[in-house]
């Protein structure tokens, strides 16, 4: 039996990562008789019926983990009727459901985004970890007052390095990934237009696949000094 040394979480946890580990060798349409040689091997004090439960316990968050969502988003005039949510209310919605953490990039915002800083600022006073990737800071800061003031550990600016060779380049996604598991990429920029007045289009997938692309790829070109910490 389980001694209970392990919590029950840490011991689901290892075994959706072994899962995880032979995924390549794994036929989901068998027995799983590899998985539980692994899982018997790990934790050889847990019986056959605790270790079928828990290894169908196992499978449920991996299949839930890699289940993918995806939602078309528009900006358009409210005359339009279009079938698909609105970029105002995706935004809104992502920015105050967090959780864990934000991820966010600018290349063009305004004061119509206030009221999402204002929030940000929120969060991250809760321990929520907000990491914002700004373009052209410089010009950006009138609209970041709030930000630059409660700037911690826990909210973290960074703005891109221009290469010197090319004037013309920039830091031009619009992307939001909130809890490392919905991502919203747009060509909607934080500003009026970008929200409410232009035609814009984009997508929320809820992947933590796709989250940790998306983040990883921003923590691999701040590695890289493409990003400064403001």
């Amino acid at each position: 039996m389980w001694n209970g040394s392990i919590s029950e979480a840490l011991l689901i946890e290892t075994i959706v990562s072994d899962i995880e580990k032979i995924n390549d060798t794994l036929d989901f349409n068998l027995n799983f008789k590899e998985s539980l040689i692994e899982i018997n091997k790990r934790f050889p004090n847990l019986s056959v019926e605790e270790a079928n439960r828990l290894l169908q316990v196992a499978i449920g968050l991996y299949n839930y983990k890699n289940t993918e969502k995806v939602e078309i988003v528009i900006t358009a005039p409210n005359s339009f009727k279009l079938n698909a949510r609105k970029t105002s209310a995706i935004i809104k919605e992502l920015i105050f459901s967090a959780e864990k953490s934000i991820t966010l990039t600018g290349y063009s915002i305004s004061d119509y985004a206030i009221e999402l800083f204002d929030e940000i600022v929120n969060k991250s006073r809760q321990g929520i970890y907000v990491n914002f990737y700004l373009n052209d800071f410089e010009n950006k800061k009138e609209h970041l007052d709030k930000l630059l003031l409660y700037k911690s550990r826990y909210l973290n600016i960074y703005d891109y390095n221009k290469n010197t060779k090319d004037k013309m380049a920039a830091l031009h996604a619009k992307v939001i990934v909130i809890d490392s598991y919905k991502t919203f990429i747009s060509s909607s920029n934080l500003s009026y237009h970008g929200i409410e007045g232009n035609i814009e289009m984009g997508t929320v997938i809820e992947s933590f696949k796709k989250a940790e692309l998306v983040e990883g790829m921003l923590k691999e070109l701040k590695s890289q000094k493409v990003f400064e910490k403001i």
